[in-house]
């Protein structure tokens, strides 16, 4: 079972309200979220490919509890010739087994991705929404309904220009660098309005910092008054 966090998140000294519905949609980066990241040009066999910890939980936790979830990721390596369409599928599917290993429910429901490079301007590729209002739009779902959970600045700027206000960043992958190589709290995840040196970071404010997945799970199941 998913141990709950506490949800009194401190927002420039206030509370945050939460959302008190569970959401119907939870979309996840990738690399550094469910998976570990490699470094640039990211995994491109299967051998790279290693869980987080407990990730296979958090998301069979979700489906448990209704949600379906689904993977939003830039996969650049493709459109650079550096692995196959056919080699990503793989990728994924293997994803896929190592999940179901863990975990009997944690299934991904949907897999959106985006193979361009950055001088493809994609609307589709993160920081874009592209991929997130095609998700939006496949489920049926809107923006308050939905959540997001990435690693880095690109993962946040998307959500936020697809409208998800529920924003958490992950210290895993990109994220511990992006917060200055300070730590996530722990029981109780930060509401972050301001993030020193980083104006990218701040023009999306305000976003959870957790230190998982399995965190993320945890603040979240807790925020909708959810046991998990």
């Amino acid at each position: 079972m998913i141990k709950p966090l506490l949800c009194a998140a401190a927002f420039g000294g206030m509370k945050v309200p939460l959302s008190q519905s569970f959401p119907s949609l939870v979309l996840l980066d990738r690399d550094g979220v469910i998976n570990e990241d490699v470094g640039a040009p990211g995994v491109i066999c299967p051998s790279q490919l290693r869980l987080t910890t407990n990730a296979a939980l958090a998301i069979g936790s979700l489906r448990r509890r209704g949600a379906n979830v689904a993977l939003i990721t830039n996969q650049s390596c493709v459109g650079k010739g550096l692995l196959t369409p056919k080699g990503l599928e793989d990728i994924h599917g293997l994803l896929q087994q190592l999940l179901l290993q863990d975990d009997k429910d944690a299934y991904l429901d949907k897999i959106y991705v985006c193979t361009s490079t950055k001088d493809d301007d994609d609307p589709r590729m993160k920081p874009h929404p592209g991929m997130i209002l095609e998700a939006l739009d496949d489920f049926s779902v809107a923006p308050e309904d939905c959540i997001f959970v990435g690693d880095t600045v690109t993962d946040m700027q998307a959500a936020h220009a697809a409208g998800i206000e529920r924003r958490v960043l992950v210290e895993t992958g990109y994220g511990l660098g992006l917060m200055n190589s300070v730590s996530a709290a722990t029981p109780t995840p930060q509401w972050l309005h301001t993030v020193e040196h980083n104006d990218d970071l701040n023009s999306v404010t305000p976003f959870v910092y957790t230190k998982n997945l399995y965190e993320a799970v945890s603040w979240l199941c807790d925020g909708g008054n959810i046991p998990c």
